[in-house]
């Protein structure tokens, strides 16, 4: 690309060559003659110097108009020179890419994007499938919900039915039991809570205490503290015989996948699954199972 200068020495020749032609018309004053001119009186000499001054300064007015306006020239060609540039660049990259579909060697390209393409929709399903598998433990969590409340109905109709040794502390505990119940049904958490723990504190019935135990973990898991309701089940777990322990682990397994601590549920879900194979939480278990690992 030429430089500025480089059009002013090709342009200054051209100006030249205007002027002298400007000069038949206007012809050039001869300073020196002038001054040395006998003929002419020193006003008539000075007049005639000016005249000569003024024609020089037209015409380098003029040399400067045309030099501005061969700049302009110059810019506007060069503006045009670039855009020009960048628009065979533009095409030749469309033509690279033309070509990268078409010519063989550039074929794994495409099939580099379409991998990433298939890698994406991997990823949406993935996600699709971590939505379903979390609405299924949603469902599992409603239909344990049912579940309790089934329980429950069912020790309060056999609470009643516990042998009692006539000792009037021992029929107060089940009535206390009883009514901490219909409490939980009722949705009345805090009120449940208080009279489970107050029949855990008394600890006369060994057979109902743990029952009262797992019911203080339900209550937390309706109100999604986890992590106490994961401590109340612990406990659940340190009675013997209990008929609540199967119930118990298996809440834990939810509690951890709530809480996001996927090992720890694993190894809640494995242990039941050794433990209680003949556990009504056999098969849920192991669903679960195969979705966190």
């Amino acid at each position: 690309m030429l430089k500025k200068t480089s059009l002013f020495i090709l342009i200054v020749p051209f100006l030249i060559s205007c002027s002298a032609t400007k000069s038949d018309v206007n012809p050039q004053i001869d300073f020196n003659d002038v001054i040395t001119d006998q003929s002419l009186s020193d006003s008539e000499k000075i007049i005639e110097l000016k005249i000569g001054l003024s024609r020089q300064e037209d015409k380098i007015t003029n040399l400067e108009n045309n030099i501005r306006y061969f700049e302009n020239v110059f810019d506007s060609l060069e503006k045009k020179q670039i855009n020009n540039i960048n628009y065979l660049k533009t095409q030749i990259d469309s033509f690279k890419i033309e070509q990268s579909i078409l010519i063989g060697p550039e074929f794994s390209n495409n099939i580099t994007k379409l991998r990433n393409k298939v890698n994406i929709l991997e990823d949406r399903a993935f996600f699709m499938d971590s939505l379903y598998f979390s609405l299924v433990t949603d469902m599992v969590i409603i239909e344990n919900q049912i579940n309790s409340i089934t329980n429950s109905l069912d020790e309060i109709d056999s609470s009643d039915d516990f042998v009692h040794d006539g000792d009037i502390n021992n029929i107060d505990f089940n009535f206390e039991y009883k009514k901490a119940l219909e409490l939980y049904m009722s949705g009345e958490f805090n009120s449940s809570l208080e009279n489970f723990q107050n029949l855990i504190n008394i600890q006369i019935s060994n057979d109902l205490v743990d029952n009262c135990q797992f019911w203080i973990g339900q209550i937390y898991f309706m109100k999604n503290n986890y992590e106490l309701a994961i401590d109340e089940f612990m406990k659940v777990l340190k009675y013997d015989n209990s008929n609540k322990i199967e119930d118990s682990m298996y809440k834990m397994g939810l509690c951890y996948m709530k809480t996001n601590k996927s090992e720890k549920a694993i190894e809640i879900f494995n242990e039941l699954i050794i433990n209680y194979p003949k556990s009504k939480y056999f098969n849920k278990s192991n669903e679960f199972l195969l979705n966190l690992k």
